[in-house]
């Protein structure tokens, strides 16, 4: 899929053909990236405090009509689990990397080898999977608790 990804008002805005979506950029509470097992894309589970606002960019009763339905059955407004081709994800963190400073670059993850990724963190082994940015400077093991990726025994 195609998206159109800017700043705009202290949002990160990511368009599509029909949808606009507009993150707060200080509503941005976690990131974690995973190995998506298929070449130049990747993963992003990306968590927010504030929902992610919705508007429609075409205004046909087609389109309209389709937006309603999509918010009918959008139960998950904080939170975007999507697969993005790795110069969007480069692009995306250049843009919020000012806003946050501890967002770890694309360079540092080495998208093109992360089919070696190994994070170790609290105890727990995971592959293919690094944590990207946490607000709260949780480790990987704690935001995969936090959001109930991963259950604690």
């Amino acid at each position: 899929m195609f998206y159109k990804i800017y700043l705009e008002n202290n949002d990160l805005i990511i368009e599509t053909f029909f949808l606009k979506e507009k993150i707060a950029i200080d509503s941005i509470d976690d990131i974690i990236i995973f190995y998506n097992r298929s070449f130049n894309k990747h993963k992003l589970f990306t968590y927010f405090n504030k929902p992610v606002q919705y508007e429609l960019t075409r205004k046909s009763w087609f389109y309209q009509m389709l937006f309603q339905i999509f918010l009918v059955f959008n139960t998950e407004k904080f939170r975007i689990y999507r697969v993005y081709e790795n110069e969007i994800i480069t692009l995306m963190f250049s843009l919020l990397k000012s806003y946050l400073p501890t967002l770890i670059e694309t360079k540092d993850l080495d998208l093109a080898h992360s089919f070696i990724w190994m994070t170790e963190d609290e105890g727990g082994h995971f592959k293919q999977t690094k944590l990207v940015y946490s607000r709260e400077g949780l480790g990987l093991k704690g935001v995969m608790l936090k959001h109930k990726i991963l259950m604690q025994k």
